[in-house]
């Protein structure tokens, strides 16, 4: 019997997995890369040590946490990963997973092994409902039907996952930009999600990224508690794939912007557009810097600042 590892895209797939006739062993990615700066050099001590300090700051996990539930795991199974016959990639059709799956896939086809298999399996589009579906919102037979149609990765998709992710670690996001109106038929859910990513740059009128956008909306139609924001937020999103945690933590990002932020009552003008301008954007997203780009709502492009 072939020895097969299952790379799944969150606890929730695992749980699901539980229930299903599928045979190998399960490791879950719980890296966030769509979030935060990523250096190209994948599973490099550089690579983890920012990956760390974001995720340990931006979301206040500890650093023994991250550790134990993020970087000795990979370690291990990085260790481990030529032990395996095939290799299979369980991700979805959003943003989050997207990322993730590009990561890996690039990383993959660096250390993999000639005769290993390396197949990926991406949710979205199961039926003729248009509706796109995540890998937890699948029934165990439906879960073991998506095995059934796997795609095996080769040289082309390797390269092309290379690519997208060098792009994406590039200081220029614009490098991107082919990726996102040229969509591939091995990745039919990139394109996208990348179009999603460059609306989290600042729009160069309002001043707020589409999600923050979005969130002052919600505040403005006289949403006042948190909670329900979030959950709002969460039945928006199509191709974000963000939990919670990320909103709540966006939403805290904007505090300046709220004259009273318990209540979620905003600022009035002039206070409110000076309290925009002054948002911190001294971050990352991949390699690319907020405070350099600006989303184009006339072209829908980045533009450098």
């Amino acid at each position: 019997m072939a020895n097969i590892l299952h790379i799944l895209n969150g606890d929730s797939t695992l749980e699901l997995f539980k229930h299903t006739n599928i045979q190998g062993e399960t490791f879950v990615w719980r890296e966030v890369l769509a979030e935060g700066p990523i250096d190209t050099d994948f599973n490099s001590d550089a690579f983890w040590n920012e990956r760390k300090a974001f995720m340990c700051g931006f979301f206040g996990i500890k650093e023994e946490d991250y550790d134990q539930d993020v970087y000795l795991p990979f370690k291990a199974i990085a260790k481990n990963i030529k032990n395996y016959d095939e290799v299979v990639l369980w991700f979805e059709y959003d943003l989050f997973c997207q990322i993730n799956m590009m990561a890996l896939i690039h990383y993959l086809g660096q250390v993999r092994e000639p005769w290993q298999t390396i197949s990926m399996v991406c949710s979205g589009r199961i039926d003729n409902s248009g509706k796109l579906y995540g890998l937890g919102e699948l029934s165990p037979d439906q879960l073991e039907k998506q095995l059934e149609k796997k795609l095996k990765l080769n040289t082309r998709e390797f390269e092309f996952a290379d690519e997208v992710y060098q792009a994406y670690c590039s200081s220029n996001p614009n490098n991107l930009y082919t990726y996102s109106i040229m969509p591939s038929d091995e990745f039919w859910y990139l394109a996208d999600a990348l179009q999603t990513h460059f609306k989290r740059f600042p729009n160069n009128i309002s001043g707020l990224t589409e999600i923050e956008q979005k969130i002052v909306d919600l505040a403005e139609s006289g949403i006042s508690d948190h909670r329900k924001l979030v959950g709002e937020l969460l039945r928006w999103q199509e191709h974000y794939g963000f939990g919670d945690l990320q909103y709540f933590n966006t939403i805290n990002y904007l505090k300046p912007l709220f004259e009273d932020f318990e209540t979620l009552k905003l600022k009035t003008e002039p206070e409110l557009s000076s309290a925009i301008q002054s948002l911190d954007r001294n971050m990352k997203l991949g390699g690319a810097s907020l405070d350099q780009w600006q989303f184009d709502a006339n072209s829908e492009e980045l533009k450098s600042v």
